[in-house]
């Protein structure tokens, strides 16, 4: 989580995006929220945030260093048990 808000927070800073004026019309502020909610998903799926949480649900199970540690075991062997092609 940490890490997708520094990485929101540097993408910001380049677009000046950070910059918020002081009235926005409401179909801004639907568009940001909708906007910030879909960025957030893909960063979620990229640094595999979603497949923890998943994970987690799925084991019923709450966030530690253990559970942490299981999930990287199981993806390590799904991903090893997967043959290459080409």
């Amino acid at each position: 989580m940490k890490r997708i808000v520094a990485i929101l927070l540097f993408v910001f800073s380049l677009t000046g995006s950070s910059t918020v004026q002081a009235q926005q019309s409401p179909l801004i502020e639907r568009f940001s929220a909708y906007k910030y909610g879909a960025d957030r998903a893909v960063l979620d799926e990229i640094f595999d945030e979603s497949a923890y949480s998943r994970f987690l649900a799925r084991r019923g199970m709450t966030s530690s260093a253990t559970a942490y540690a299981e999930f990287l075991r199981e993806t390590e062997q799904g991903r090893a048990r997967r043959p290459r092609c080409c």
